[in-house]
C-alpha cells in the first residue's frame, strides 16, 4: 500500500524540525555558558574580574539574547537606506548604493572603528567610493572649521608622530597608476596633489610629504621602508655566521646549528649533499640559553633599538586605505607587520576577498583596524592588554610573563572553530564572528544585488574540455606514473608532511605538462644538468620567470607571492626544496626589470623559453589550439573584440605569444617582473591600439586592479588552486563601465589534475559561503578543510 504524503505536511515537518534543533542548540549554548561562569567565578574568589572577563561575560550575555534570531549580513543592503550627496570636487556621479556607502563610511569613522572594510564584489567600483570618502569628510571637515576658531583635533598628550592631512594608499604595483588615473578622472583638475611613494629617489620626498592630499605606495616598499628603518638588525649565528632576527636566532641554534642543535636525519642528510654545515668554528657557550625561543606573531621591533627615520611610519596619516587588502592576510609575514606598524586616525581595507583560505585570514584585517577586544593580547593575571605579542620572555607592560597573555582572536574565535566546526564552541564562535564583529565593521554588496544600479551586461562562463593528443597524452602519462611512484615513496617512508614542497613540485609539473610539454622538458632545471649558470626557476611554482624574487638562507630562489601563500598555508616550515628552517633574504636587489634583461627574438627577454628551444621544431599545443580557435570565433562574432589570456606560467605565456605572432595576431604581454613604467606602457596599448587583440597575463600580475573594460572575453588557461583569484581576473573586464556581454572561457583537458583541481575549487567556494552567506555546509567545510587531497592527482 502506498501512502501519499502532502507537501504542506512535509513543509510543516521541516519547520518543526528547525524549531526543535533551534531549542536543542540553544539549551546546549546555555550549558555551555553555565560551564565558563562557574570557571570565572573560581577563578574569582582571591581577586576581581579581570577586563577580558568582563568581556567574556558580555559576550556570553550577547550570544544567548540573539542566538535564535535570523540575523544576516546580506540585511544590509536593505537597511542602508540612507544616502549622502558627494563632495562637489568629486565630478563623477555616483550610483545610489555608492552614496549608501559613504553615508555608511561617515558614520563608521564617527564610531569607535574608525574605519572598516568595504568587501564589495571586484568590479563595483571601490576605488571611486574611498575617493569620495576622502573628498566628502575633507569637505565636512572644512566647514566645520570655517564655523569655530577651534582645532578639529585637539592634541594628544602622548602624540609622539607628527600628523598629516594625507591619506596613505597601499595598494599593489600593477594599482598605482589605476589609482592616479581614477584620482585624476573623478576629481576636479588641481584640486589634490597626489604623490607616487615608489622608486630609488623616493626618500628625497622627506621634507614634502606633509603637503599631499594623497600619497600612494606599493605593499613591497612599505616592506622595505620598515625592514631597513624600523626592525632590529639580524644578529649573526656564531657558528655558521649567517644572520637571523632576534626572536628567529634561539630556534636555529635549536634545531639546525650548533653543538647542541637537534636536527632530523633528513635535514641531516640534505645539508651534507648541499655543503651546509661546513667549516663551522665552534666558540663559547656562555652566551646560550639567554632566550627561550618564544616567537612574535605580530612584530620583530626591539623596543631599544634606535629606528631610524622610515617616511611612512614617522608620520600619523588622516587615513589609510589598503587596497586588495588580503595582501597582508598572513599575520606571520613582513608586510602585515609593516603595514599594521603605521598610524593613522582612520583605517579603511578595500576587498572583494577578503576570506580565499581560512577564516583566520580575516585576523590581519581585524588587527588593522584594532577592533576591541578581538585584535589584543590580554593577560591572564592582570588587566594587561596589548596589541603585540611579546618576544621576550617578560612582558613589558606588566610584572607577568609573556606566555601568561592569549590573544583573544585566537582563543574565541579561531581556535574553536578550528576544532569545533560548526557544532558547539565552534558554532558559537563563528555566530560571534559573523553577527557581531563583522556585522559592525564589513559592508559588502554583490553585482547581482545591485542590479538595477549597475545595469552590467550579461557575463556567461564556459568551461571548455579537451582531450589531449596521443604524443602530449603519452608524455603526460609518463609523468604522472613517475609522479605518483614518488609519492608513494614519502607516504611508505612516513614523511608526507616533510616534503609538501617537494609535492607541490609534482603538481606543479603535472599541470604544466598539460598546458605545453615544453614547460616541463625545456624548463631551467631540466636543462641545468646539461648546462650550468642557468638561472633557478621559482621553487614552489616552478616558473622560470621568477615574479618579484627573493632568496632565502639556504640560496633558494621563489616568487614574493608564492612563498607568502606557502607559509600561510603550512606555517612555520622549513624549506621546501631543503628542509632548512626558511629565512628570508630581503636585501638582494630585486628591481631587474625589463631594461637590464637583454632583448632577443623579436622582443623576448633572454631569459625567455624560447631562446632555450630551437624554434624549427617549435609545436603548439592542445591548449595553445584550442585558444587560437576561440580567438577566431570570437572575432567572427565580433570585429573590433579584445581579449585578456590569463596564465599562471609565463613561459606558457611566451610561447603562446610566439604562436599567435606567427598567425598575424598582435599581442601584448604583463608579467610580475615588468617595471611599473613597462606596466603602464602595456596597458596603454592594449586599450589605445586598436589593432592590438591580445592581452597576455600572468595571474599573479594582472589578476587585480586593474581596469580593462576595453576588452570583453577573457581566456583562463589553466585553472588555480584558489577560486576567488579565477573570479578577480574575471572582473577585470566585467565591471563598471563594461557595455558588450562579457564572455569568460576556462580551458581544462579531461582526465588530468586539472579536473581534481576543479574538484578542490568547489570545497574553497564553500569557505566564503561559510561566512557571508550563512551555508551550514559552508561552516562546516570551513573549519574541516585544510589542504589538497594528494591522493588521485
Amino acid at each position: 500500500m502506498i501512502i501519499e504524503v502532502s507537501s504542506d505536511w512535509k513543509q510543516n515537518a521541516s519547520s518543526n524540525d528547525e524549531v526543535d534543533n533551534r531549542d536543542s542548540e540553544l539549551v546546549a549554548l546555555k550549558a555551555r555558558i553555565e560551564d565558563r561562569r562557574k570557571d570565572r567565578l573560581k577563578r574569582q574568589e582571591d581577586r576581581s574580574a579581570l577586563i577580558w572577563e568582563k568581556w567574556e561575560e558580555q559576550n556570553e550575555k550577547w550570544l544567548a539574547k540573539h542566538y535564535t534570531d535570523d540575523l544576516f549580513l546580506d540585511n544590509q543592503t536593505e537597511l542602508l537606506c540612507e544616502i549622502v550627496e558627494p563632495s562637489s570636487d568629486l565630478i563623477v556621479p555616483l550610483f545610489r548604493y555608492q552614496k549608501e556607502w559613504l553615508y555608511w563610511a561617515l558614520k563608521q569613522e564617527e564610531s569607535t572603528a574608525k574605519g572598516g572594510i568595504l568587501a564589495d564584489e571586484m568590479g563595483m567600483g571601490k576605488t571611486i567610493q574611498a575617493i569620495a570618502l576622502v573628498l566628502a569628510k575633507r569637505e565636512l571637515e572644512k566647514k566645520a572649521n570655517s564655523k569655530s576658531s577651534l582645532s578639529s583635533s585637539s592634541p594628544s598628550t602622548r602624540q609622539e608622530l607628527s600628523a598629516v592631512k594625507g591619506t596613505l594608499i597601499l595598494c599593489p604595483l600593477v594599482a598605482v597608476l589605476q589609482w592616479v588615473t581614477e584620482i585624476n578622472r573623478c576629481t576636479v583638475e588641481g584640486s589634490n596633489k597626489i604623490l607616487v611613494y615608489h622608486g630609488s629617489n623616493r626618500r628625497k620626498l622627506l621634507n614634502s610629504i606633509e603637503e599631499y592630499d594623497f600619497v600612494v605606495t606599493t605593499y613591497s616598499t612599505v616592506e622595505a621602508e620598515y625592514r631597513k628603518n624600523v626592525l632590529a638588525p639580524k644578529q649573526k649565528c656564531k657558528w655558521c655566521g649567517k644572520a637571523y632576527y632576534e626572536e628567529k636566532l634561539p630556534i636555529h641554534l635549536k634545531r639546525f646549528c650548533g653543538p647542541d642543535g637537534v636536527r632530523p636525519a633528513k635535514q641531516k642528510t640534505d645539508l651534507k649533499k648541499s655543503g651546509c654545515g661546513k667549516g663551522m668554528k665552534r666558540s663559547s657557550k656562555a652566551e646560550e640559553g639567554n632566550n627561550d625561543g618564544s616567537m612574535d606573531n605580530s612584530s620583530s621591533v626591539r623596543r631599544d633599538f634606535p629606528q631610524k627615520k622610515s617616511i611612512l611610519h614617522s608620520v600619523k596619516w588622516d587615513r589609510i586605505i589598503l587596497d586588495e587588502a588580503h595582501y597582508v592576510k598572513d599575520r606571520r609575514c613582513n608586510t602585515t607587520k609593516a603595514t599594521l606598524s603605521l598610524k593613522s586616525s582612520y583605517k579603511w581595507a578595500l576587498s572583494g576577498t577578503p576570506i580565499q583560505n581560512l577564516v583566520g585570514e580575516l585576523y590581519s584585517l581585524v588587527r588593522f583596524l584594532q577592533i576591541v577586544p578581538y585584535s589584543f593580547y590580554y593577560c591572564k593575571d592582570c588587566d594587561c592588554r596589548t596589541l603585540d605579542y611579546s618576544s621576550t620572555p617578560e612582558c613589558p607592560d606588566c610584572p607577568h610573563k609573556s606566555v601568561r597573555h592569549f590573544c583573544w582572536w585566537n582563543r574565541y574565535i579561531a581556535t574553536s572553530i578550528k576544532h569545533e566546526g560548526s557544532f558547539g564552541s565552534g558554532r558559537d564562535a563563528m555566530f560571534l564572528l559573523k553577527h557581531k564583529v563583522l556585522k559592525s565593521i564589513l559592508l559588502r554588496r554583490s553585482k547581482k544585488g545591485r542590479a538595477a544600479d549597475l545595469a552590467l551586461p550579461l557575463k556567461i562562463v564556459t568551461l571548455r574540455k579537451d582531450s589531449l593528443d596521443v604524443k602530449e597524452e603519452d608524455y603526460y602519462t609518463s609523468l604522472l606514473n613517475k609522479s605518483q611512484a614518488q609519492f608513494n615513496t614519502y607516504v611508505q617512508a612516513g614523511t608526507l608532511m616533510n616534503n609538501y614542497g617537494h609535492i607541490f613540485e609534482l603538481l606543479t609539473r603535472l599541470r604544466q605538462a598539460v598546458d605545453h610539454p615544453f614547460l616541463v622538458v625545456y624548463s631551467t632545471t631540466a636543462l641545468a644538468k646539461r648546462a650550468g649558470n642557468i638561472e633557478q626557476p621559482c621553487g614552489l611554482c616552478h616558473d622560470d620567470a621568477v615574479e618579484d624574487p627573493v632568496v632565502t638562507s639556504c640560496m633558494h630562489v621563489f616568487c614574493k607571492m608564492c612563498l607568502i601563500d606557502f607559509a600561510a598555508n603550512v606555517g612555520e616550515v622549513p624549506c621546501p626544496l631543503c628542509s632548512e628552517l626558511i629565512t628570508v633574504d630581503f636585501t638582494a636587489n630585486n628591481d631587474k626589470v625589463d631594461q637590464n634583461s637583454k632583448q632577443t627574438l623579436k622582443g623576448f627577454k633572454s631569459s625567455s623559453i624560447l631562446n632555450r628551444i630551437q624554434l624549427d621544431e617549435f609545436q603548439s599545443s592542445t591548449k595553445i589550439e584550442a585558444l587560437r580557435e576561440e580567438i577566431r570565433f570570437m572575432i567572427e562574432r565580433d570585429g573590433s573584440a579584445k581579449a585578456i589570456v590569463f596564465s599562471q606560467f609565463t613561459s606558457f605565456l611566451d610561447l603562446i605569444h610566439y604562436s599567435l605572432q606567427k598567425s598575424g595576431i598582435n599581442c601584448v604581454q604583463l608579467v610580475g617582473s615588468m617595471s611599473i613604467d613597462s606596466r603602464a606602457a602595456a596597458v596603454t596599448k592594449f586599450t589605445e591600439d586598436p589593432d592590438c587583440r591580445i592581452f597576455l597575463m600572468s595571474l599573479k600580475a594582472g589578476s587585480i586592479a586593474l581596469n580593462l573594460t576595453v576588452a570583453s572575453q577573457v581566456f583562463m588557461m589553466d585553472p588555480w588552486w584558489n577560486p576567488a583569484v579565477e573570479r578577480q581576473a574575471h572582473d577585470r573586464i566585467h565591471r563598471i563601465g563594461q557595455y558588450k556581454p562579457v564572455r569568460i572561457v576556462r580551458f581544462v583537458i579531461q582526465n588530468t589534475v586539472e579536473e581534481k583541481i576543479l574538484m578542490l575549487q568547489e570545497k574553497k567556494e564553500l569557505v566564503f559561503e561559510g561566512s557571508s552567506k550563512r551555508s551550514s555546509i559552508g561552516m562546516l567545510e570551513l573549519s574541516s578543510w585544510h589542504a589538497v587531497p594528494l591522493k588521485g592527482m
